[in-house]
């Protein structure tokens, strides 16, 4: 199979967040809800998808007056000192050099996005998919994002990899029918058995071996 488009995630994917930071964050909303969490709860909730479960079903809490104050305490300023690529996404530029088309789908608020964008160089992608409300994008794992990227970068399904590090992400891309990449960034334990990723990789070098890039 000949593949002509890669699709990225963006946290934990290409841009690594400092784990004080969402442990600060979330802490900060919780405290003032009155609950209390393990880190490794917070670090559950922030890698694991079905979020708005685990708010109710973990935190005990309504993920509507979560989710409010959660956009209260976030900030790009705030997160900016927390964010840095990661030494790997390097490749992004030699993928567009050998003529590969690139994209992003990500679920981080669009603030976000840009400002992590902007530390990769937005010129490294030829489309940038956010998935929220406010995008009118449904979340992964809907297919829906990936979608968009596949109509924007004019690219079959059956020519276009997915690449990201979380369950949502996996199942975003099978959703899709597009092949599904597994970044391993081991910065918190998944069932792999469970998960089935089609491909696992550690770092975004082994993309060029993988695909001979």
């Amino acid at each position: 199979m000949k593949y002509t488009s890669f699709i990225f995630d963006l946290d934990g994917t290409l841009v690594r967040t400092d784990p004080e930071y969402r442990h600060l964050v979330v802490g900060k909303i919780l405290e003032e809800l009155g609950v209390s969490a393990s880190e490794k709860d917070i670090d559950r909730f922030w890698f694991e998808g079905e979020r708005n479960s685990f708010i109710r079903e973990r935190f005990g809490v309504n993920p509507k007056t979560f989710w409010e104050l959660y956009r209260k305490y976030e900030s790009v300023e705030l997160r900016r000192k927390y964010v840095s690529p990661y030494p790997d996404v390097d490749v992004l530029e030699r993928i567009k050099e050998n003529g590969y088309r690139t994209g992003i789908v990500t679920g981080a608020p669009p603030e976000i996005a840009k400002m992590e964008l902007e530390l990769l160089g937005p010129e490294n992608f030829d489309a940038v998919i956010v998935t929220t409300v406010s995008e009118n994008v449904k979340s992964k794992p809907h297919p829906h994002g990936i979608e968009l990227c596949l109509k924007s970068l004019s690219t079959d399904k059956g020519e276009a990899v997915y690449i990201g590090n979380s369950d949502e992400d996996v199942l975003a891309a099978k959703n899709a029918g597009v092949l599904d990449v597994f970044i391993n960034r081991n910065e918190h334990p998944f069932d792999l058995n469970r998960l089935k990723p089609s491909l696992v990789i550690e770092t975004l070098y082994e993309l060029e071996q993988r695909f001979k890039l």
